[in-house]
């Protein structure tokens, strides 16, 4: 009985090695590039927020010249932005720090989107060359950051709506379809290309 169960150890060892090694891994990764996906090789890269280790090395690994943050101090809690850090840490590194801001996406009494303002100024931090390539982020990587990428899908990639649509609730997005004025947006959005098309 004993032999028996000294033979099974190492095959139960090796077992759970091939389990538990590749799962660490993953935890680590993800620790360090918090929900990092590609958008467009070389221009444009987005995450969650990542630790000062994931950023060293996302920038690293990838250039990056430009980060865009949607972050922002909570309303009630405190006046400083919950990644300041990141701010003093892309000055060190000689990268351009931008921050967007939370603005709402429905039409306000003035008849303007507030977003608007975040939205052009975030494509034109893209528009320009020197800027690239950057880094875009929020919290998780998914409501914010999805709704820029998306704008971004349409603008430069020439994605219809229902695509840009269809990857922002692919990567996480939830509650897209409840948030009215957030889906609307998307749903009318023209990229500038379409809108100069259009007789005037």
């Amino acid at each position: 009985m004993l032999s028996q169960l000294l033979r099974t150890i190492p095959a139960f060892l090796v077992a759970a090695s091939l389990f538990a090694i590749p799962y660490a891994y993953s935890v680590q990764r993800n620790k360090l590039t918090h929900n990092f996906r590609v958008v467009e090789e070389g221009k444009l890269y987005r995450s969650g927020q990542l630790s000062r280790e994931g950023l060293d090395r996302v920038v690293h690994d990838y250039g990056i010249k430009t980060v865009v943050s949607f972050r922002d101090a909570e309303v009630g809690k405190s006046s400083v932005p919950p990644d300041l850090w990141e701010e003093a840490f892309c000055a060190t590194k000689g990268i351009n720090h931008v921050r967007l801001p939370l603005r709402y996406w429905s039409i306000n009494e003035q008849g303007i989107v507030p977003a608007d303002e975040n939205v052009k100024k975030f494509l034109g931090v893209l528009a320009d060359p020197k800027n690239q390539p950057v880094l875009v982020h929020c919290f998780r990587g998914a409501h914010r950051t999805g709704m820029y990428c998306a704008i971004y899908r349409m603008e430069h990639q020439a994605w219809s709506n229902e695509d840009a649509i269809q990857e922002i609730q692919d990567l996480g997005y939830d509650n897209f379809e409840n948030e009215t004025d957030v889906r609307g947006y998307l749903e009318r959005y023209v990229p500038s290309s379409k809108k100069s098309a259009i007789p005037k």
